[in-house]
């Protein structure tokens, strides 16, 4: 029973490496990583997040953990948000922090660099109505400066 679970999740890793643009060795990591942040439950919530040390002290940690939820970042086609998301919404939000692989043709490289726009314009859009308002450009700019200190 084992040997068959284990050949489903690898084929399930090939599947999201396919995808992905990672190795299987990097699926399988953040997999661990995914399980420790949720506890080992199928879904990690904002709070599983949020309990990263290495977030608290940057200036868009709010911004980064909502990204995880933004429906606009699951590739679901609409705006909101989600309670939960599973593994491969993890992974596939993770893509976007992840250099470009060797070996790309333009086109793709385009697209890539396209898609990771895209996502960080997702991040500061936060009302979702396809333009970064004054209000979102300050709230960005507030956040980075009170985490920086004094400037000059």
């Amino acid at each position: 029973m084992g040997a068959s679970q284990s050949a489903g999740t690898e084929h399930e890793f090939q599947d999201l490496a396919d995808r992905t643009g990672f190795s299987l060795e990097q699926i399988g990591n953040i997999n661990k990583r995914f399980r420790q942040l949720s506890n080992n439950q199928e879904t990690l919530s904002r709070e599983d997040l949020a309990s990263i040390p290495a977030l608290d002290n940057n200036p868009i940690r709010a911004q980064i953990i909502n990204a995880f939820f933004d429906k606009r970042n699951l590739h679901q086609n609409e705006t909101g948000t989600v309670q939960e998301i599973g593994f491969e919404e993890f992974l596939m939000v993770m893509t976007h922090f992840r250099p470009a692989a060797m070996g790309l043709t333009e086109e793709e490289r385009e697209n890539l660099r396209r898609e990771k726009l895209r996502f960080l314009f997702n991040m500061h859009d936060t009302d979702s109505d396809g333009t970064i308002n004054l209000e979102e450009y300050r709230r960005v700019v507030e956040e980075l400066l009170s985490k920086a200190g004094t400037i000059g």
